[in-house]
């Protein structure tokens, strides 16, 4: 995109492992003289451990490029495989078809294996990503190195991964496999200075001349920002190149690096995710009581019905509105026996307590007395009637055995009143 515009011949800040680019800080040194001192040495195993993107597939890269001539490279990168489908990746990547039992892929590794020694040349396996490799996987791994003859290993392997590599191999199921590593070897992050050092060189491999293309504050802030990964910095320096073009600058400065060290910022959340209590901390039982004075910011399960006894009160008050609607109707359209009613109900009800008081006079009389006195006084005036300045005294009905609501009414002179509960009830 900008290798034009800034004059270089190849794109320095590539996201590929081309091993070109390699700059040999101190731990890359130790690790390539590692490297080859484990090959050189057919010691068997070697072990290469780093961070993610500080550049363990070029420094593998640079390794096999060097011994290309003198042994013939197997690299596998596919490391979430089962134990019994490692051996048939080696085969492949050399060119054969995997048997279909294991025993038979052990015979032809073998074979090849002896083929290659009998023409001074070994096999190196390089294992990429090695932290993805189960216990099982790893064991198999081990065996590998029992192909040898008694003077020399016909294999070299070399495992590549993640600080979790070293945990695996720390545990005690791999104990067999820890002790034939020889050499482990680490790549560290780069400092401020090495930081500096890793951009001019990859920009003078391109053929860079001139002013310098970042600013010493821009240098800076890369430094921090990358905090020593070169796969980090690669990304800042590339994303700050393209701003340059789009902005027709010809130096980065420190404003253009901080657009772009910002533009690799994922976005998060403006809100705070919401901090759940601790299982302790959860109350057994819910307030009952609501606060007194201030806001309310919420009510328990106790103060706040639920959905289905909501719907079940609202059922309720439905019915009886539709109740009271059709007694309405009712009411209206047969009004004089409900006026009528109140009068025949209330002789009924004297009649009765009469006959109460006749059985036995001595302890009701007074009492029924008084209350039929209360309740002709608080009764309330009917419709349509003027009520008589003094009660007037009850008028004795005698009913005989088996007589109905209505006879007593038409022997009385009553006017007929409609069918209620009461009526119902007191016949």
């Amino acid at each position: 995109m900008f290798e034009k515009y800034f004059n270089l011949s190849d794109q320095p800040f590539g996201a590929t492992p081309d091993p070109r680019f390699l700059m040999r800080t101190g731990s890359h040194r130790d690790a390539l003289a590692s490297l080859y001192a484990g090959f050189y040495a057919n010691r068997g195993f070697t072990v290469l451990i780093a961070e993610p993107g500080m550049g363990k597939t070029t420094l593998l890269f640079e390794f096999l490029d060097h011994i290309r001539g003198k042994a013939r490279a197997v690299f596998l990168f596919d490391t979430l495989c089962e134990k019994d489908d490692l051996l048939s990746l080696i085969l492949q990547d050399l060119g054969l078809t995997p048997g279909e039992t294991a025993a038979e892929r052990h015979r032809q590794l073998n074979e090849i294996l002896a083929e290659e020694a009998r023409a001074s040349r070994r096999i190196v396996l390089v294992i990429d990503e090695a932290q993805n490799l189960s216990l099982e996987a790893l064991e198999a791994v081990r065996l590998l190195s029992n192909f040898e003859t008694s003077r020399s290993k016909l294999m070299q392997l070399i495992l590549c991964g993640q600080p979790q590599l070293a945990d695996k191999l720390a545990r005690p199921e791999v104990v067999q496999l820890r002790q034939r590593v020889s050499t482990i070897c680490q790549l560290t992050r780069l400092s401020a200075a090495e930081t500096t050092a890793y951009i001019q060189h990859r920009l003078k491999l391109v053929g860079h001349t001139g002013a310098p293309v970042f600013t010493s504050s821009a240098l800076e802030l890369l430094a921090e920002a990358g905090k020593g990964v070169p796969r980090v910095i690669n990304t800042l320096c590339f994303n700050s190149l393209c701003l340059c073009l789009a902005r027709n600058a010809k130096s980065v400065d420190e404003s253009t690096m901080i657009e772009a060290i910002s533009d690799l910022q994922l976005p998060t959340s403006s809100s705070a995710p919401m901090a759940l209590p601790a299982r302790g901390e959860i109350p057994t039982t819910a307030p009952t009581t609501l606060p007194s004075s201030g806001p309310s910011t919420g009510y328990s399960e106790a103060h706040v019905p639920s959905s289905r006894t909501g719907r079940q009160m609202v059922a309720a008050l439905l019915s009886i509105c539709i109740s009271l609607g059709g007694m309405m109707w009712w009411i209206n359209r047969s009004g004089h026996h409900f006026r009528a009613a109140p009068t025949a109900l209330f002789h009924i009800w004297q009649v009765t307590r009469t006959s109460r008081t006749k059985k036995n006079p001595s302890t009701e009389a007074p009492a029924e007395a008084a209350a039929n006195l209360a309740t002709t006084q608080s009764r309330p005036a009917l419709t349509g009637r003027k009520e008589p300045d003094q009660p007037t005294a009850p008028k004795r009905v005698t009913v005989a055995p088996g007589e109905t609501l209505e006879t007593i009414a038409r022997t009385n002179r009553y006017r007929r009143c409609a069918p209620c509960c009461l009526c119902v009830y007191l016949s």
